[in-house]
């Protein structure tokens, strides 16, 4: 009985895990370098750490669409008989947004075992930005000087920060107005998390999708990083005793891998992974 009940509660917070898991959506069109035309049928798929994470064909106008996407820095391959293989890399992934690509490919008469490597260009524009605000990521947040969700929110234009650095009203509205999301879950009380655990955050000071209800104020959305398909562990110790009057002190750690791993066609990958931080 108790075994029984230890499965069901292990498939329950792995449902509960997919459901609340925020993702994003990679689109675009492939079409020939020289001649601007579309090509169909072309194999596009992206991959984190040389593991694949999803793929599909273009369309009979080399339209493509991969979804969901966790959020994070994916390559993008692109592979079609008489061109030479593309690939791109560190494409950021946002939570609830659409990543546009178009990927141009070269026509080659020679077979290629090589990629054509190309770096990825934030574009100045996001096509798929229909709210005010910012998102920051993991990467991003490493380079700053605070390490809280909040500490990054204050960044954004339209959130009011007091004396002491803490995060209050957005666009003037009351404290009680801003509403936190941890992976889309509504948090009341502390939403505090170790920075080594957040992949991106999302705030939102206008144009409020329908998703998240009727918040008064703002929006702040942190996504947690999801687990991988490799056992990793990394640990961090600061201190400022002998430097200042403040004594400020840290340590931090994390630890993430695979749990149960796939058979077959799915060996290079995990069904159930963990990341404690």
């Amino acid at each position: 009985m108790l075994r029984r009940l230890l499965v069901f509660t292990a498939i329950l917070l792995a449902t509960n895990a997919q459901v609340f898991a925020q993702s994003g959506t990679l689109k675009g069109k492939i079409t020939d370098k020289d001649t601007k035309e579309a090509i169909p049928f072309a194999s596009i798929v992206i991959e984190q750490g040389g593991k694949q994470f999803g793929g599909v064909n273009t369309d009979i106008d080399g339209n493509y669409t991969i979804k969901p996407i966790p959020p994070g820095k994916y390559d993008v391959k692109a592979v079609y008989v008489g061109f030479k293989p593309l690939m791109i890399k560190d494409v950021v992934i946002l939570t609830d947004q659409i990543t546009f690509l178009d990927v141009p490919m070269e026509k080659t008469s020679q077979t290629l075992k090589e990629f054509v490597v190309k770096d990825y260009e934030v574009p100045l524009i996001s096509k798929d930005q229909t709210a005010t605000g910012g998102t920051m990521t993991s990467d991003e947040m490493s380079k700053m000087p605070g390490r809280s969700a909040a500490s990054v929110a204050v960044t954004v234009g339209g959130v009011f920060q007091d004396e002491n650095g803490n995060m209050g009203g957005i666009r003037g509205s009351r404290s009680e107005g801003t509403v936190m999301y941890i992976d889309g879950v509504r948090v009341r009380g502390s939403s505090s998390l170790p920075q080594a655990a957040i992949e991106e955050v999302t705030v939102v000071t206008g144009g409020l999708p329908a998703q998240y209800g009727d918040a008064t104020g703002g929006i702040v959305n942190i996504t947690t990083k999801g687990a991988t398909r490799e056992f990793g562990a990394g640990a961090e110790l600061s201190t400022s005793e002998l430097l200042d009057h403040y004594g400020y002190n840290l340590l931090a750690f994390e630890v993430m891998g695979p749990l149960i791993k796939g058979k077959d066609s799915t060996a290079q990958s995990s069904l159930l992974g963990y990341i404690i931080s």
